[in-house]
């Protein structure tokens, strides 16, 4: 058995057409497609939601629960002003208690 993995850029994409033609053709080569999933980043951060998995410089930072879920709000929102009671909400699942003034 021989596993093949390619990893082509966008402009790559007529390179790829012709390798799937030929893939296509042949009943003896199994082929999987990878499901795309939705990918939080910023600069040299990427954020997988559906696994719950952050990588830095594309090696895994290990976070807690409430770690994971701040940092995921706050890149989901870039570029917006969250309020204490927003942010709250969000990460611990309840309402804010106290004057977050203080």
């Amino acid at each position: 058995m021989r596993i093949m993995v390619l990893e082509l850029k966008d402009q790559d994409s007529p390179i790829f057409d012709k390798i799937m033609e030929v893939v296509k053709c042949c009943p003896d080569i199994e082929y999987m497609k990878i499901k795309d999933e939705p990918v939080l980043s910023l600069p040299g951060l990427e954020i997988y939601p559906g696994r719950r998995k952050i990588y830095r410089d594309r090696r895994e930072i290990n976070l807690t629960a409430k770690e994971y879920n701040l940092l995921s709000l706050l890149v989901a929102n870039k570029g917006q002003v969250l309020t204490y009671e927003q942010i709250y909400r969000k990460v611990w699942g309840e309402d804010a208690f106290g004057d977050e003034s203080k």
